[in-house]
C-alpha cells in the first residue's frame, strides 16, 4: 500500500511540474523583447522571418556594382572623347604638344580604368555572394568572371599612347599606285572603338530589366538574368526606339572608323579622298549597312575593307531583326481578330440590305412598266440584266454574311471552351495545393521533415 501511494505522489508531482513548465514559457518573455533597443528588435525579427536582412545586404551589394559601373563608363568616354580629339591632331602633324598632353591624359586615365575594372568584378563577385549564387570563400580566378576580365582588360590597354607618337606604318595602294602610312596611334585609335561595347553594357545595365529585382525573378523562373535577357526585353517593349538608338550608334561608330581607315590616301592625293570626309564616311555606311550600296563612295584601302565587311555582316543581321519586327507588330491579336470579324457581318450586313433593296426596285420597275405597257423589248432585256446581276449579288452576300457568321461562331465556341478548361486546371491546381498543405501538416506533426511546397505560376 505504500508503495502504490509512493508511485501515486510521484505521478502527482510530476504532473505539477510539467503544468509549472507550461505556465513558465507561456508567461515568459519572447527573445525579441529582451533586447536593449529598437534595432535589436528589429534584427532578431528579421532574422526569424527569414532573412529579410539579407535582402537588405543585396540590394546595398547591387547599388555599389552600379555605381562602379558608372565610374568605369565616365572614365571609358572620356578615354574616347579624347582620342577622337588627339586623332585629328596627330594626322595633321601640328600642335604636337598638345597631342602629346592628350596622350598623357588617355594614358592616366586607362590605368585607373584599368584599376576600377578589377574592383567592378569584384564588386560584382560581393553582389554575387550576398544573392549566395557562390561560396564566400570563392576569389575571382576560382570562378567564370577571369575571363571575361581578362579580355575586357586586354581591350582597355590598346589606346594611343604618348611613346609611339609619330610612328608610323608604311603600306603599297594599287589604287594610287604609291606608298603611303598609318601613324601607330592611328590604328591603336582603331582598335579602341571596340570599348563601345562596354559602354552599351553599362547603358543595359541602369535600365529597369537589369536590376535585383530582375535576378530574384529570373532565378523564379530558372533563366539567366544576363545582359541578353535585357536587350531581349527592350526589342519585346520597345523595339522600334531600341533598333533605332543601335542603328544610329553604329554607323557614327563605323563612320569614323572608315575614316580612320581611308584618311592616310589625302596626304598622297587629298582631291581623291572621297572617305577622308566625316559626311561622306557616314553615308558610305548608311549605303552599307542597309544593303543598299549605290558604289558611289567605296574604300580603296585592305583595312577600310575589312571594316565595311563587319558593317555588311552586322547590316544583315540589323535589316532582318527589323523585317521580324515590323511582321510581329502586324501580327493580329485574339482582341482585334474578334472587333475585325464583327465589322465584317456589319459590312456584309449593308451590302445585302443594299443589293436586296435593288433586287426589289428593279423588280418593282418590271412590274409598273409591263402594268403600263410602255416598255420596250429592249429596255425589258436591259432591266432583266440588271435584275439577274442584283439578284446574283444577294446570293453571293447572303452567303458570305452566313459562313462569317458561322467562323465567327466557332471561334467564339474555341474561346469559351479554352477558358472553362482553364478555369477547370486551376481548380485542380488549388486542390492540390491544399492537399500538399496538409500533407506537410501531418509530416510535421509527426516529426519528419518534409520538403517545403514550392507554389506553381499561375495558368
Amino acid at each position: 500500500m505504500k508503495g502504490r501511494k509512493n508511485s501515486q505522489s510521484g505521478k502527482v508531482s510530476e504532473r505539477s511540474s510539467r503544468r509549472q513548465l507550461e505556465n513558465e514559457q507561456l508567461v515568459k518573455k519572447p527573445e525579441f523583447l529582451k533586447a536593449a533597443t529598437l534595432g535589436q528588435i528589429f534584427l532578431v525579427c528579421t532574422q526569424q522571418l527569414g532573412g529579410l536582412e539579407d535582402g537588405k545586404i543585396t540590394k546595398l551589394q547591387f547599388r555599389k556594382f552600379l555605381m562602379t559601373e558608372q565610374i568605369c563608363f565616365v572614365f571609358n568616354l572620356m578615354g574616347l572623347g579624347l582620342s577622337v580629339m588627339q586623332y585629328d591632331l596627330e594626322f595633321e602633324e601640328e600642335d604636337e604638344d598638345i597631342s602629346s598632353w592628350l596622350l598623357w591624359i588617355i594614358f592616366i586615365s586607362t590605368l585607373a580604368l584599368l584599376v576600377l575594372t578589377v574592383l567592378r568584378y569584384q564588386q560584382h563577385m560581393n553582389w554575387l555572394k550576398s544573392r549566395k549564387q557562390i561560396s564566400q570563400n570563392d576569389k575571382i580566378w576560382q570562378t567564370e568572371q577571369w575571363y571575361p576580365m581578362l579580355i575586357e582588360l586586354i581591350i582597355y590597354c590598346i589606346v594611343p599612347y604618348p611613346f609611339t607618337i609619330g610612328m608610323r606604318v608604311y603600306f603599297y595602294n594599287s589604287f594610287q599606285d604609291a606608298m603611303a602610312y598609318y601613324h601607330v596611334n592611328e590604328i591603336l585609335a582603331l582598335i579602341m572603338i571596340t570599348r563601345t561595347v562596354f559602354i552599351f553594357r553599362t547603358i543595359l545595365a541602369q535600365t529597369f530589366w537589369y536590376s535585383n529585382r530582375t535576378q530574384r525573378v529570373c532565378n523564379l523562373y530558372a533563366c539567366e538574368g544576363n545582359y541578353m535577357f535585357v536587350a531581349k526585353s527592350l526589342m519585346r517593349t520597345s523595339p522600334y526606339t531600341s533598333q533605332f538608338i543601335a542603328l544610329v550608334s553604329l554607323i557614327g561608330i563605323f563612320g569614323y572608323g572608315i575614316r580612320i581607315c581611308e584618311n592616310p590616301l589625302a596626304r598622297n592625293d587629298p582631291a581623291n579622298n572621297n572617305l577622308g570626309r566625316y559626311a561622306n564616311a557616314l553615308w558610305n555606311i548608311i549605303i552599307t549597312i542597309t544593303t543598299v550600296g549605290y558604289g558611289d563612295f567605296y574604300t580603296r584601302t585592305d583595312l577600310g575593307r575589312f571594316v565595311i565587311f563587319v558593317v555588311c555582316i552586322l547590316g544583315i543581321f540589323v535589316i532582318s531583326v527589323m523585317v521580324v519586327t515590323l511582321i510581329n507588330s502586324l501580327v493580329i491579336s485574339t482582341l482585334e481578330s474578334h472587333a475585325i470579324t464583327v465589322l465584317e457581318r456589319i459590312q456584309l450586313r449593308q451590302n445585302l440590305t443594299q443589293s436586296a433593296s435593288q433586287v426589289v426596285l428593279y423588280s418593282l420597275k418590271i412590274y409598273v412598266a409591263l402594268k403600263k405597257g410602255n416598255l420596250s423589248k429592249v429596255q425589258l432585256k436591259i432591266l432583266l440584266i440588271k435584275l439577274r446581276k442584283n439578284l446574283n449579288d444577294f446570293k453571293i452576300s447572303r452567303r458570305q454574311y452566313r459562313n462569317k457568321q458561322d467562323v465567327g461562331n466557332m471561334n467564339e465556341e474555341i474561346t469559351n471552351q479554352f477558358s472553362l478548361l482553364k478555369s477547370d486546371f486551376s481548380e485542380v491546381i488549388e486542390k492540390q495545393k491544399g492537399l500538399l498543405l496538409q500533407n506537410q501538416d501531418i509530416m510535421n506533426k509527426l516529426g519528419v521533415e518534409a520538403k517545403p511546397y514550392i507554389s506553381s505560376p499561375q495558368l
